[in-house]
């Protein structure tokens, strides 16, 4: 279970709003700039079965899931399920998230989410994963200077993010991939 100084931790450091309950700021270098965290269900575990739309042809080569092209769009969408409550948490859509999907995605917002596939670790195939996310941003100031007045709310800076990278740790045999995404949002 969170503590207080994680609680009032959360408060201090600006979160996008899907992450709020289950972001928990880690380190001590998070800012408006970069934030990283700890995925935690709000049950208070740390152990989930991931979900991805994404491109992990190459995942062998590359050790990163890319944009994955289905008829003619694309897509990137990360989905945590948690292994003690079940209840399935929305990490990052790319259509909705970061900079491209909150200020730019009403085009594609409409299109329907395709089916997730479950993420299998590499060396072991097990489905059991911890995450840490890591979200870089330009910042408030830099989110006002390129938006229009009026088509946001300015407390709303937060979600469009420039960067997101997730780090993916297999509970079962520990195989580590720091960058199982990395993702620029603009």
């Amino acid at each position: 279970m969170t503590n207080n100084f994680e609680n009032n931790l959360k408060q201090i450091i600006p979160l996008p709003k899907h992450l709020k309950n289950i972001l928990i700021p880690i380190g001590n270098i998070n800012s408006e700039f970069q934030l990283i965290g700890k995925i935690v269900c709000g049950c208070g575990s740390e152990k989930f079965t991931i979900e991805l739309v994404g491109d992990d042809s190459n995942y062998q080569k590359d050790n990163v899931i890319k944009v994955a092209e289905i008829d003619e769009n694309y897509f990137l969408i990360i989905k945590a399920k948690c292994n003690s409550c079940n209840k399935e948490n929305l990490i990052f859509d790319d259509d909705y998230h970061g900079w491209n999907g909150f200020v730019c995605g009403e085009n594609f917002r409409h299109l329907p989410r395709p089916d997730t596939a479950y993420w299998c670790c590499n060396k072991c195939q097990n489905t059991n994963h911890s995450m840490i996310i890591r979200i870089e941003s330009h910042g408030q100031d830099d989110f006002i200077e390129e938006t229009e007045e009026g088509d946001f709310d300015m407390e709303d800076w937060v979600e469009a993010f420039s960067w997101i990278t997730i780090k993916v740790i297999c509970n079962s045999c520990g195989e580590t991939n720091n960058e199982w995404i990395s993702y620029e949002t603009m």
